[in-house]
């Protein structure tokens, strides 16, 4: 398994992604407009971060996807929300893996097969090579979960926690 994902991510480095072509500014900005507009509605925060491929020496130390979906999660105070209401999607393209990590807030909300469906959704867009529509499309199931878990009235003051930048690492 590690010698796979070795192989997967040098692969990706070598050949340099194809999944990168998707990831032009214009796109990256699309992208951030549409977390805005997702995180319309409710008291929620959505961070998407999406790696090419993890530096050979996380591979090599055994770290997993969902273990640097953490990271993220951490680094970038995801978990830092009022509401604990924060959700971060990972996508390593390398290995066309996808994490979900939702704070405890919502989590405890939501079953695991909604998760488990938008990653599936996502999952099946990303072979058939529709980066930008899975994303979309992930991030507004994020937005309607989050409606429907903590919405606000259309009065209410609905502050920004986190930035809507997508996070793209080549």
């Amino acid at each position: 398994m590690k010698n796979n994902r070795l192989w997967q991510n040098l692969r990706s480095h070598l050949l340099r992604n194809p999944y990168r072509q998707h990831f032009t500014t214009q796109n990256m900005q699309l992208l951030s407009e549409k977390i805005a507009a997702a995180e319309q509605g409710h008291r929620g925060e959505i961070r998407v971060v999406v790696e090419s491929q993890l530096p050979v020496s996380l591979v090599l130390t055994g770290i997993s996807t969902r273990q640097r979906a953490i990271s993220y999660f951490a680094d970038l105070r995801v978990w830092d929300t009022e509401e604990n209401s924060g959700i971060l999607l990972y996508l390593i393209l390398a290995e066309r893996k996808i994490e979900i990590v939702a704070d405890r807030g919502i989590a405890k909300l939501v079953e695991q097969a909604e998760w488990n469906k938008i990653c599936q959704q996502l999952q099946n867009q990303l072979g058939a090579d529709q980066v930008l529509e899975g994303l979309s499309k992930a991030i507004t199931e994020f937005g309607t979960l989050l409606r429907q878990h903590y919405p606000i009235s259309t009065t209410a003051n609905n502050p920004n926690e986190l930035s809507n930048e997508l996070i793209f690492i080549p």
